[in-house]
């Protein structure tokens, strides 16, 4: 296969692999036994919301409901919507970059609130950014 997102498995198989980008927005807390002096600890797992392009269509994309998503962008970049995009009721979301040059968002990235994922803490991550101060407030909002 031709696609550089297949790569041959141990067992010849195929296999399909690729980096996605999200914000975390709810780390689980285990439970306590009433009484019990225990601090609550975090599960092995956090909730987060993807952020997509959809090849660079934004929410333009047929079937893609724009009240649902938000434009996600960096510090000192502006916010862009595309041409065509219209109905995103929320404000964008800045993220403080890291110190990785490398690191990027591209123009059409946009946060979808209106779906979550479960991220298992083995999960091989690399961090982009944080939200911005002055946007937790409106994120936990949305």
């Amino acid at each position: 296969r031709s696609n550089p997102g297949y790569t041959q498995g141990r067992f010849g198989e195929y296999v399909f692999s690729n980096i996605r980008r999200f914000v975390i927005v709810k780390v689980p807390m285990e439970k306590v036994p009433k009484g019990s002096s225990a601090k609550p600890r975090p599960k092995h797992f956090a909730y987060a919301c993807p952020i997509l392009t959809y090849s660079g269509r934004g929410t333009t994309k047929p079937d893609c409901d724009p009240a649902e998503h938000t434009i996600v962008h960096f510090r000192g970049t502006k916010p862009c919507y595309l041409q065509g995009e219209n109905g995103m009721t929320m404000d964008p979301i800045e993220i403080e970059h890291t110190s990785d040059p490398r690191a990027t968002l591209k123009p059409a990235s946009r946060l979808h609130l209106g779906m979550t994922y479960p991220v298992q803490w083995n999960v091989k991550v690399k961090d982009i950014g944080m939200v911005s101060q002055a946007h937790l407030k409106k994120l936990k909002k949305y």
